[in-house]
């Protein structure tokens, strides 16, 4: 009979919380939406700070003070985006003018193309502008009021493209700022958080914490290493198949592997139609095999090599996460809705598995978590703290919860 109480309490426990976390992640939405200008400076600073905390740690340890570190890590990254933007932007103004200047004819064979392909299967696609009658109507001086509309209708979205332009800058901006003071200022940022923590859950936050810092921070770096990888890859198999414009389709199917199952598709696609256009059935088919191939070695040989823990999603968690990111915050939110997700799944399995399930954090962290460079999980052990201890388990430092075992330790409950 206690047993069943005890399972009921844990149950009654669990549901509870799921929903007082649900209500306040609902309300967090709310704030979020009224405020939404700071996120993406906000979103692109926790990036930056992601990317370069494992730099600015070592110098550190070599008693080099975070403010130095900071700077230097913001010179190498400098350095590294000064040197690729020296190496590719005369290639892609190169091939952005070709492209302007083949604009016509590319818009006439994709008609044609259409056109055949609607006759082959029986259908009439009807009379279709090409681009001689496009210029011959733009011309026609009856047409002047209906082309003043539609320049007015250009306008306003130009508007909303300068406004766009603008927030961009000032993500540019202000991003690298709020990095670097984040940098220097993070660990007395953590132990501010270990000491406003509840004594009695502060080993429990600790753990939770360093789980979400270990899985946002491997899947950061291991998306911007595999971007890098795609891109690069992509590039050259284009290169060396003679497709137009190789360099800025590689380059755009590198950017959209940030997002989850876009980037080797949307690059075969683009490249396979290219080919078609330009005539040639052959590449275009090696293009699609091409980048079949680099999908399966992201998939299955870099990205378990760059990620040192992942928390598995499945394909239709991560394309609702998609929807629902781009339907709440557009491109940003596409962007952050698989950390996101991630971030949540961690949370609530934790509180499911330890409140419910009466799991110890490690099982659940086994149940939830892979790791690809670290041995088995111990069993989970809780340090009896001091109310003042500032201690809080660094950023992306899993590792050390196994190798500093305390003197004394207690079960969790």
């Amino acid at each position: 009979m206690t047993g069943t109480t005890e399972r009921l309490r844990r149950l009654a426990y669990g549901i509870w919380s799921i929903v007082g976390f649900g209500v306040l992640l609902a309300a967090l939405i709310w704030v979020a939406s009224q405020v939404k200008i700071i996120w993406l400076p906000l979103a692109f600073a926790g990036g930056l700070v992601i990317l370069l905390n494992p730099i600015v740690k070592a110098l550190n340890r070599v008693a080099i003070p975070r403010v130095i570190a900071a700077l230097f890590a913001f010179v190498v990254l400098g350095a590294f985006v000064t040197a690729i933007g020296f190496l590719i932007v005369p290639t892609i103004q190169t091939q952005s003018a070709e492209f302007g200047e083949r604009l016509p004819e590319i818009y006439d064979e994709t008609i044609q193309f259409l056109q055949e392909t609607g006759d082959d299967l029986g259908f009439d696609l009807g009379p279709v502008w090409t681009s001689e009658t496009i210029q011959e109507w733009i011309q026609d001086p009856n047409n002047q009021e209906a082309i003043q509309t539609i320049l007015g209708g250009f306008g306003s979205g130009a508007g909303r493209l300068l406004a766009g332009v603008a927030e961009v800058g000032v993500v540019v901006l202000l991003a690298p700022i709020l990095a670097f003071y984040l940098l220097v200022d993070l660990p007395r940022t953590q132990r501010l958080a270990y000491q406003l923590t509840p004594p009695r859950l502060r080993d429990e936050v600790s753990h939770v914490s360093t789980q979400l810092s270990t899985a946002l921070s491997s899947f950061v770096r291991g998306q911007l290493l595999v971007a890098l990888f795609v891109g690069v890859l992509s590039s050259a198999v284009l290169f060396v198949l003679d497709v137009p414009f190789w360099l800025i389709i590689g380059m755009a199917t590198g950017f959209l592997n940030l997002i989850p199952l876009v980037g080797p598709f949307f690059g075969a696609v683009l490249a396979a139609s290219v080919s078609l256009l330009d005539g040639h059935l052959s590449t275009a088919i090696i293009a699609v095999v091409a980048f079949t191939i680099i999908q399966q070695l992201d998939n299955h040989v870099i990205t378990p090599m760059v990620q040192r823990a992942r928390v598995h999603l499945s394909p239709v968690i991560i394309v609702l996460a998609l929807l629902m990111g781009g339907s709440l915050a557009g491109l940003l939110g596409v962007v952050i809705a698989v950390p996101t997700f991630t971030a949540l799944r961690i949370v609530s399995g934790h509180l499911w598995r330890t409140r419910v399930l009466g799991e110890s954090w490690a099982e659940a962290s086994e149940a939830m978590m892979e790791f690809t460079d670290r041995p088995e999980i111990k069993r989970p052990t809780r340090r009896r703290t001091n109310a003042d201890d500032p201690r809080l388990f660094d950023t992306g430092e899993l590792s050390e919860l196994s190798s500093e075992a305390p003197a004394e330790v207690v079960e969790p409950r």
